[in-house]
């Protein structure tokens, strides 16, 4: 009786260090089968919609797949459908991977409640797309998520909402960008080519404190005190000479583009602790001038930019 225990216990040892086995390899490998409409990624505790089959004009998303809970639209799930006009997308799914729904040029309306996270290019060049609602706790909005959507004319904000990543309106139909107090705005050229963008009759568009916009024609730049974040403001290729002084105000310089113009001056103070690197930036580059162990030397000799030290300098006024 004690051996045949003995082996029983083994037995369900071995059982139970299988299925652990399966289980943990299911979270980052998952198995790939085809149900109905879907292709369907299987992890050990929830489903992934691969890849979109059907016909329909209308989708609704399955909030199940048997017992498994649908918590992503997958990667390119619906990319270039010309079919879908609607999709309307059950609470359990959160994510929208990148290019989920690409390219699909007759798709109108978007209904959701639980979504927390658009992936890259998600809708991106949809450009029939004017009703989103993702309900009340999202919190990314992704590079290029919007882009080109013309039809929409406002942001699927929520209360929840935390980052807009680089272009995600950019070239879209935005009218009016709403309250994004708490939104970091940081990323480049968001409301790029938008009518919001169009109808700013000023020379420095300042959100959230980060300058995204300057739409100056001057060959001196005087960014207004207050401004903390130097985004992709200015013409990254523009061929005009144009001297920028940033204020004592501004900790962080995001514009890669304007480190790479030969064109710029960039007075640049001691108050900057960051700015964002650039593999092209070199000494054919813009010229910076600064202080001495400033965080903007160490920047230019680290990338072999051209720079000039100074005690300090007179901010000169704007014509």
């Amino acid at each position: 009786m004690k051996k045949i225990t003995k082996k029983k216990v083994i037995i369900i040892v071995c059982i139970i260090g299988a299925l652990l086995l399966i289980y943990v390899r299911l979270l980052s490998h998952p198995i790939r089968k085809r149900v109905g409409d879907y292709t369907i990624d299987f992890y050990s505790n929830r489903v992934c919609l691969a890849k979109y089959h059907g016909t329909e004009e209308n989708v609704i998303i399955p909030n199940k797949i048997g017992i498994m809970p649908v918590r992503t639209i997958g990667q390119g799930c619906f990319f270039q459908n010309r079919v879908i006009k609607s999709v309307t997308i059950p609470d359990n799914v959160k994510i929208i991977e990148d290019d989920a729904f690409l390219m699909c040029e007759n798709l109108e309306s978007v209904k959701a409640k639980e979504i927390q996270i658009i992936g890259h290019s998600a809708f991106l060049k949809d450009y029939r797309l004017k009703d989103v609602d993702l309900g009340e706790h999202l919190e990314r909005i992704s590079s290029y998520s919007f882009f080109c959507c013309e039809a929409l004319k406002y942001i699927p904000y929520s209360k929840e909402l935390k980052t807009l990543g680089s272009y995600a309106f950019g070239g879209s139909g935005i009218e009016d960008i709403g309250d994004l107090s708490g939104v970091n705005v940081e990323e480049t050229y968001i409301f790029e080519d938008t009518p919001w963008m169009d109808k700013q009759d000023t020379d420095y568009v300042i959100i959230n404190n980060v300058l995204q916009k300057y739409k100056g024609d001057k060959n001196v730049s005087v960014i207004p005190d207050g401004v903390e974040v130097l985004s992709e403001a200015y013409d990254e290729e523009s061929e005009e000479v144009l001297t920028i002084y940033l204020p004592e105000s501004v900790k962080k310089i995001c514009a890669i583009g304007l480190v790479v113009n030969p064109n710029c001056v960039i007075y640049i103070p001691e108050s900057i602790e960051y700015i964002e690197k650039n593999d092209l930036a070199n000494a054919n580059s813009c010229k910076i001038i600064t202080v001495s162990g400033s965080y903007a030397e160490q920047y230019a000799i680290d990338n072999d930019i051209n720079y000039e030290i100074v005690d300090g300098w007179e901010v000169p006024e704007e014509e």
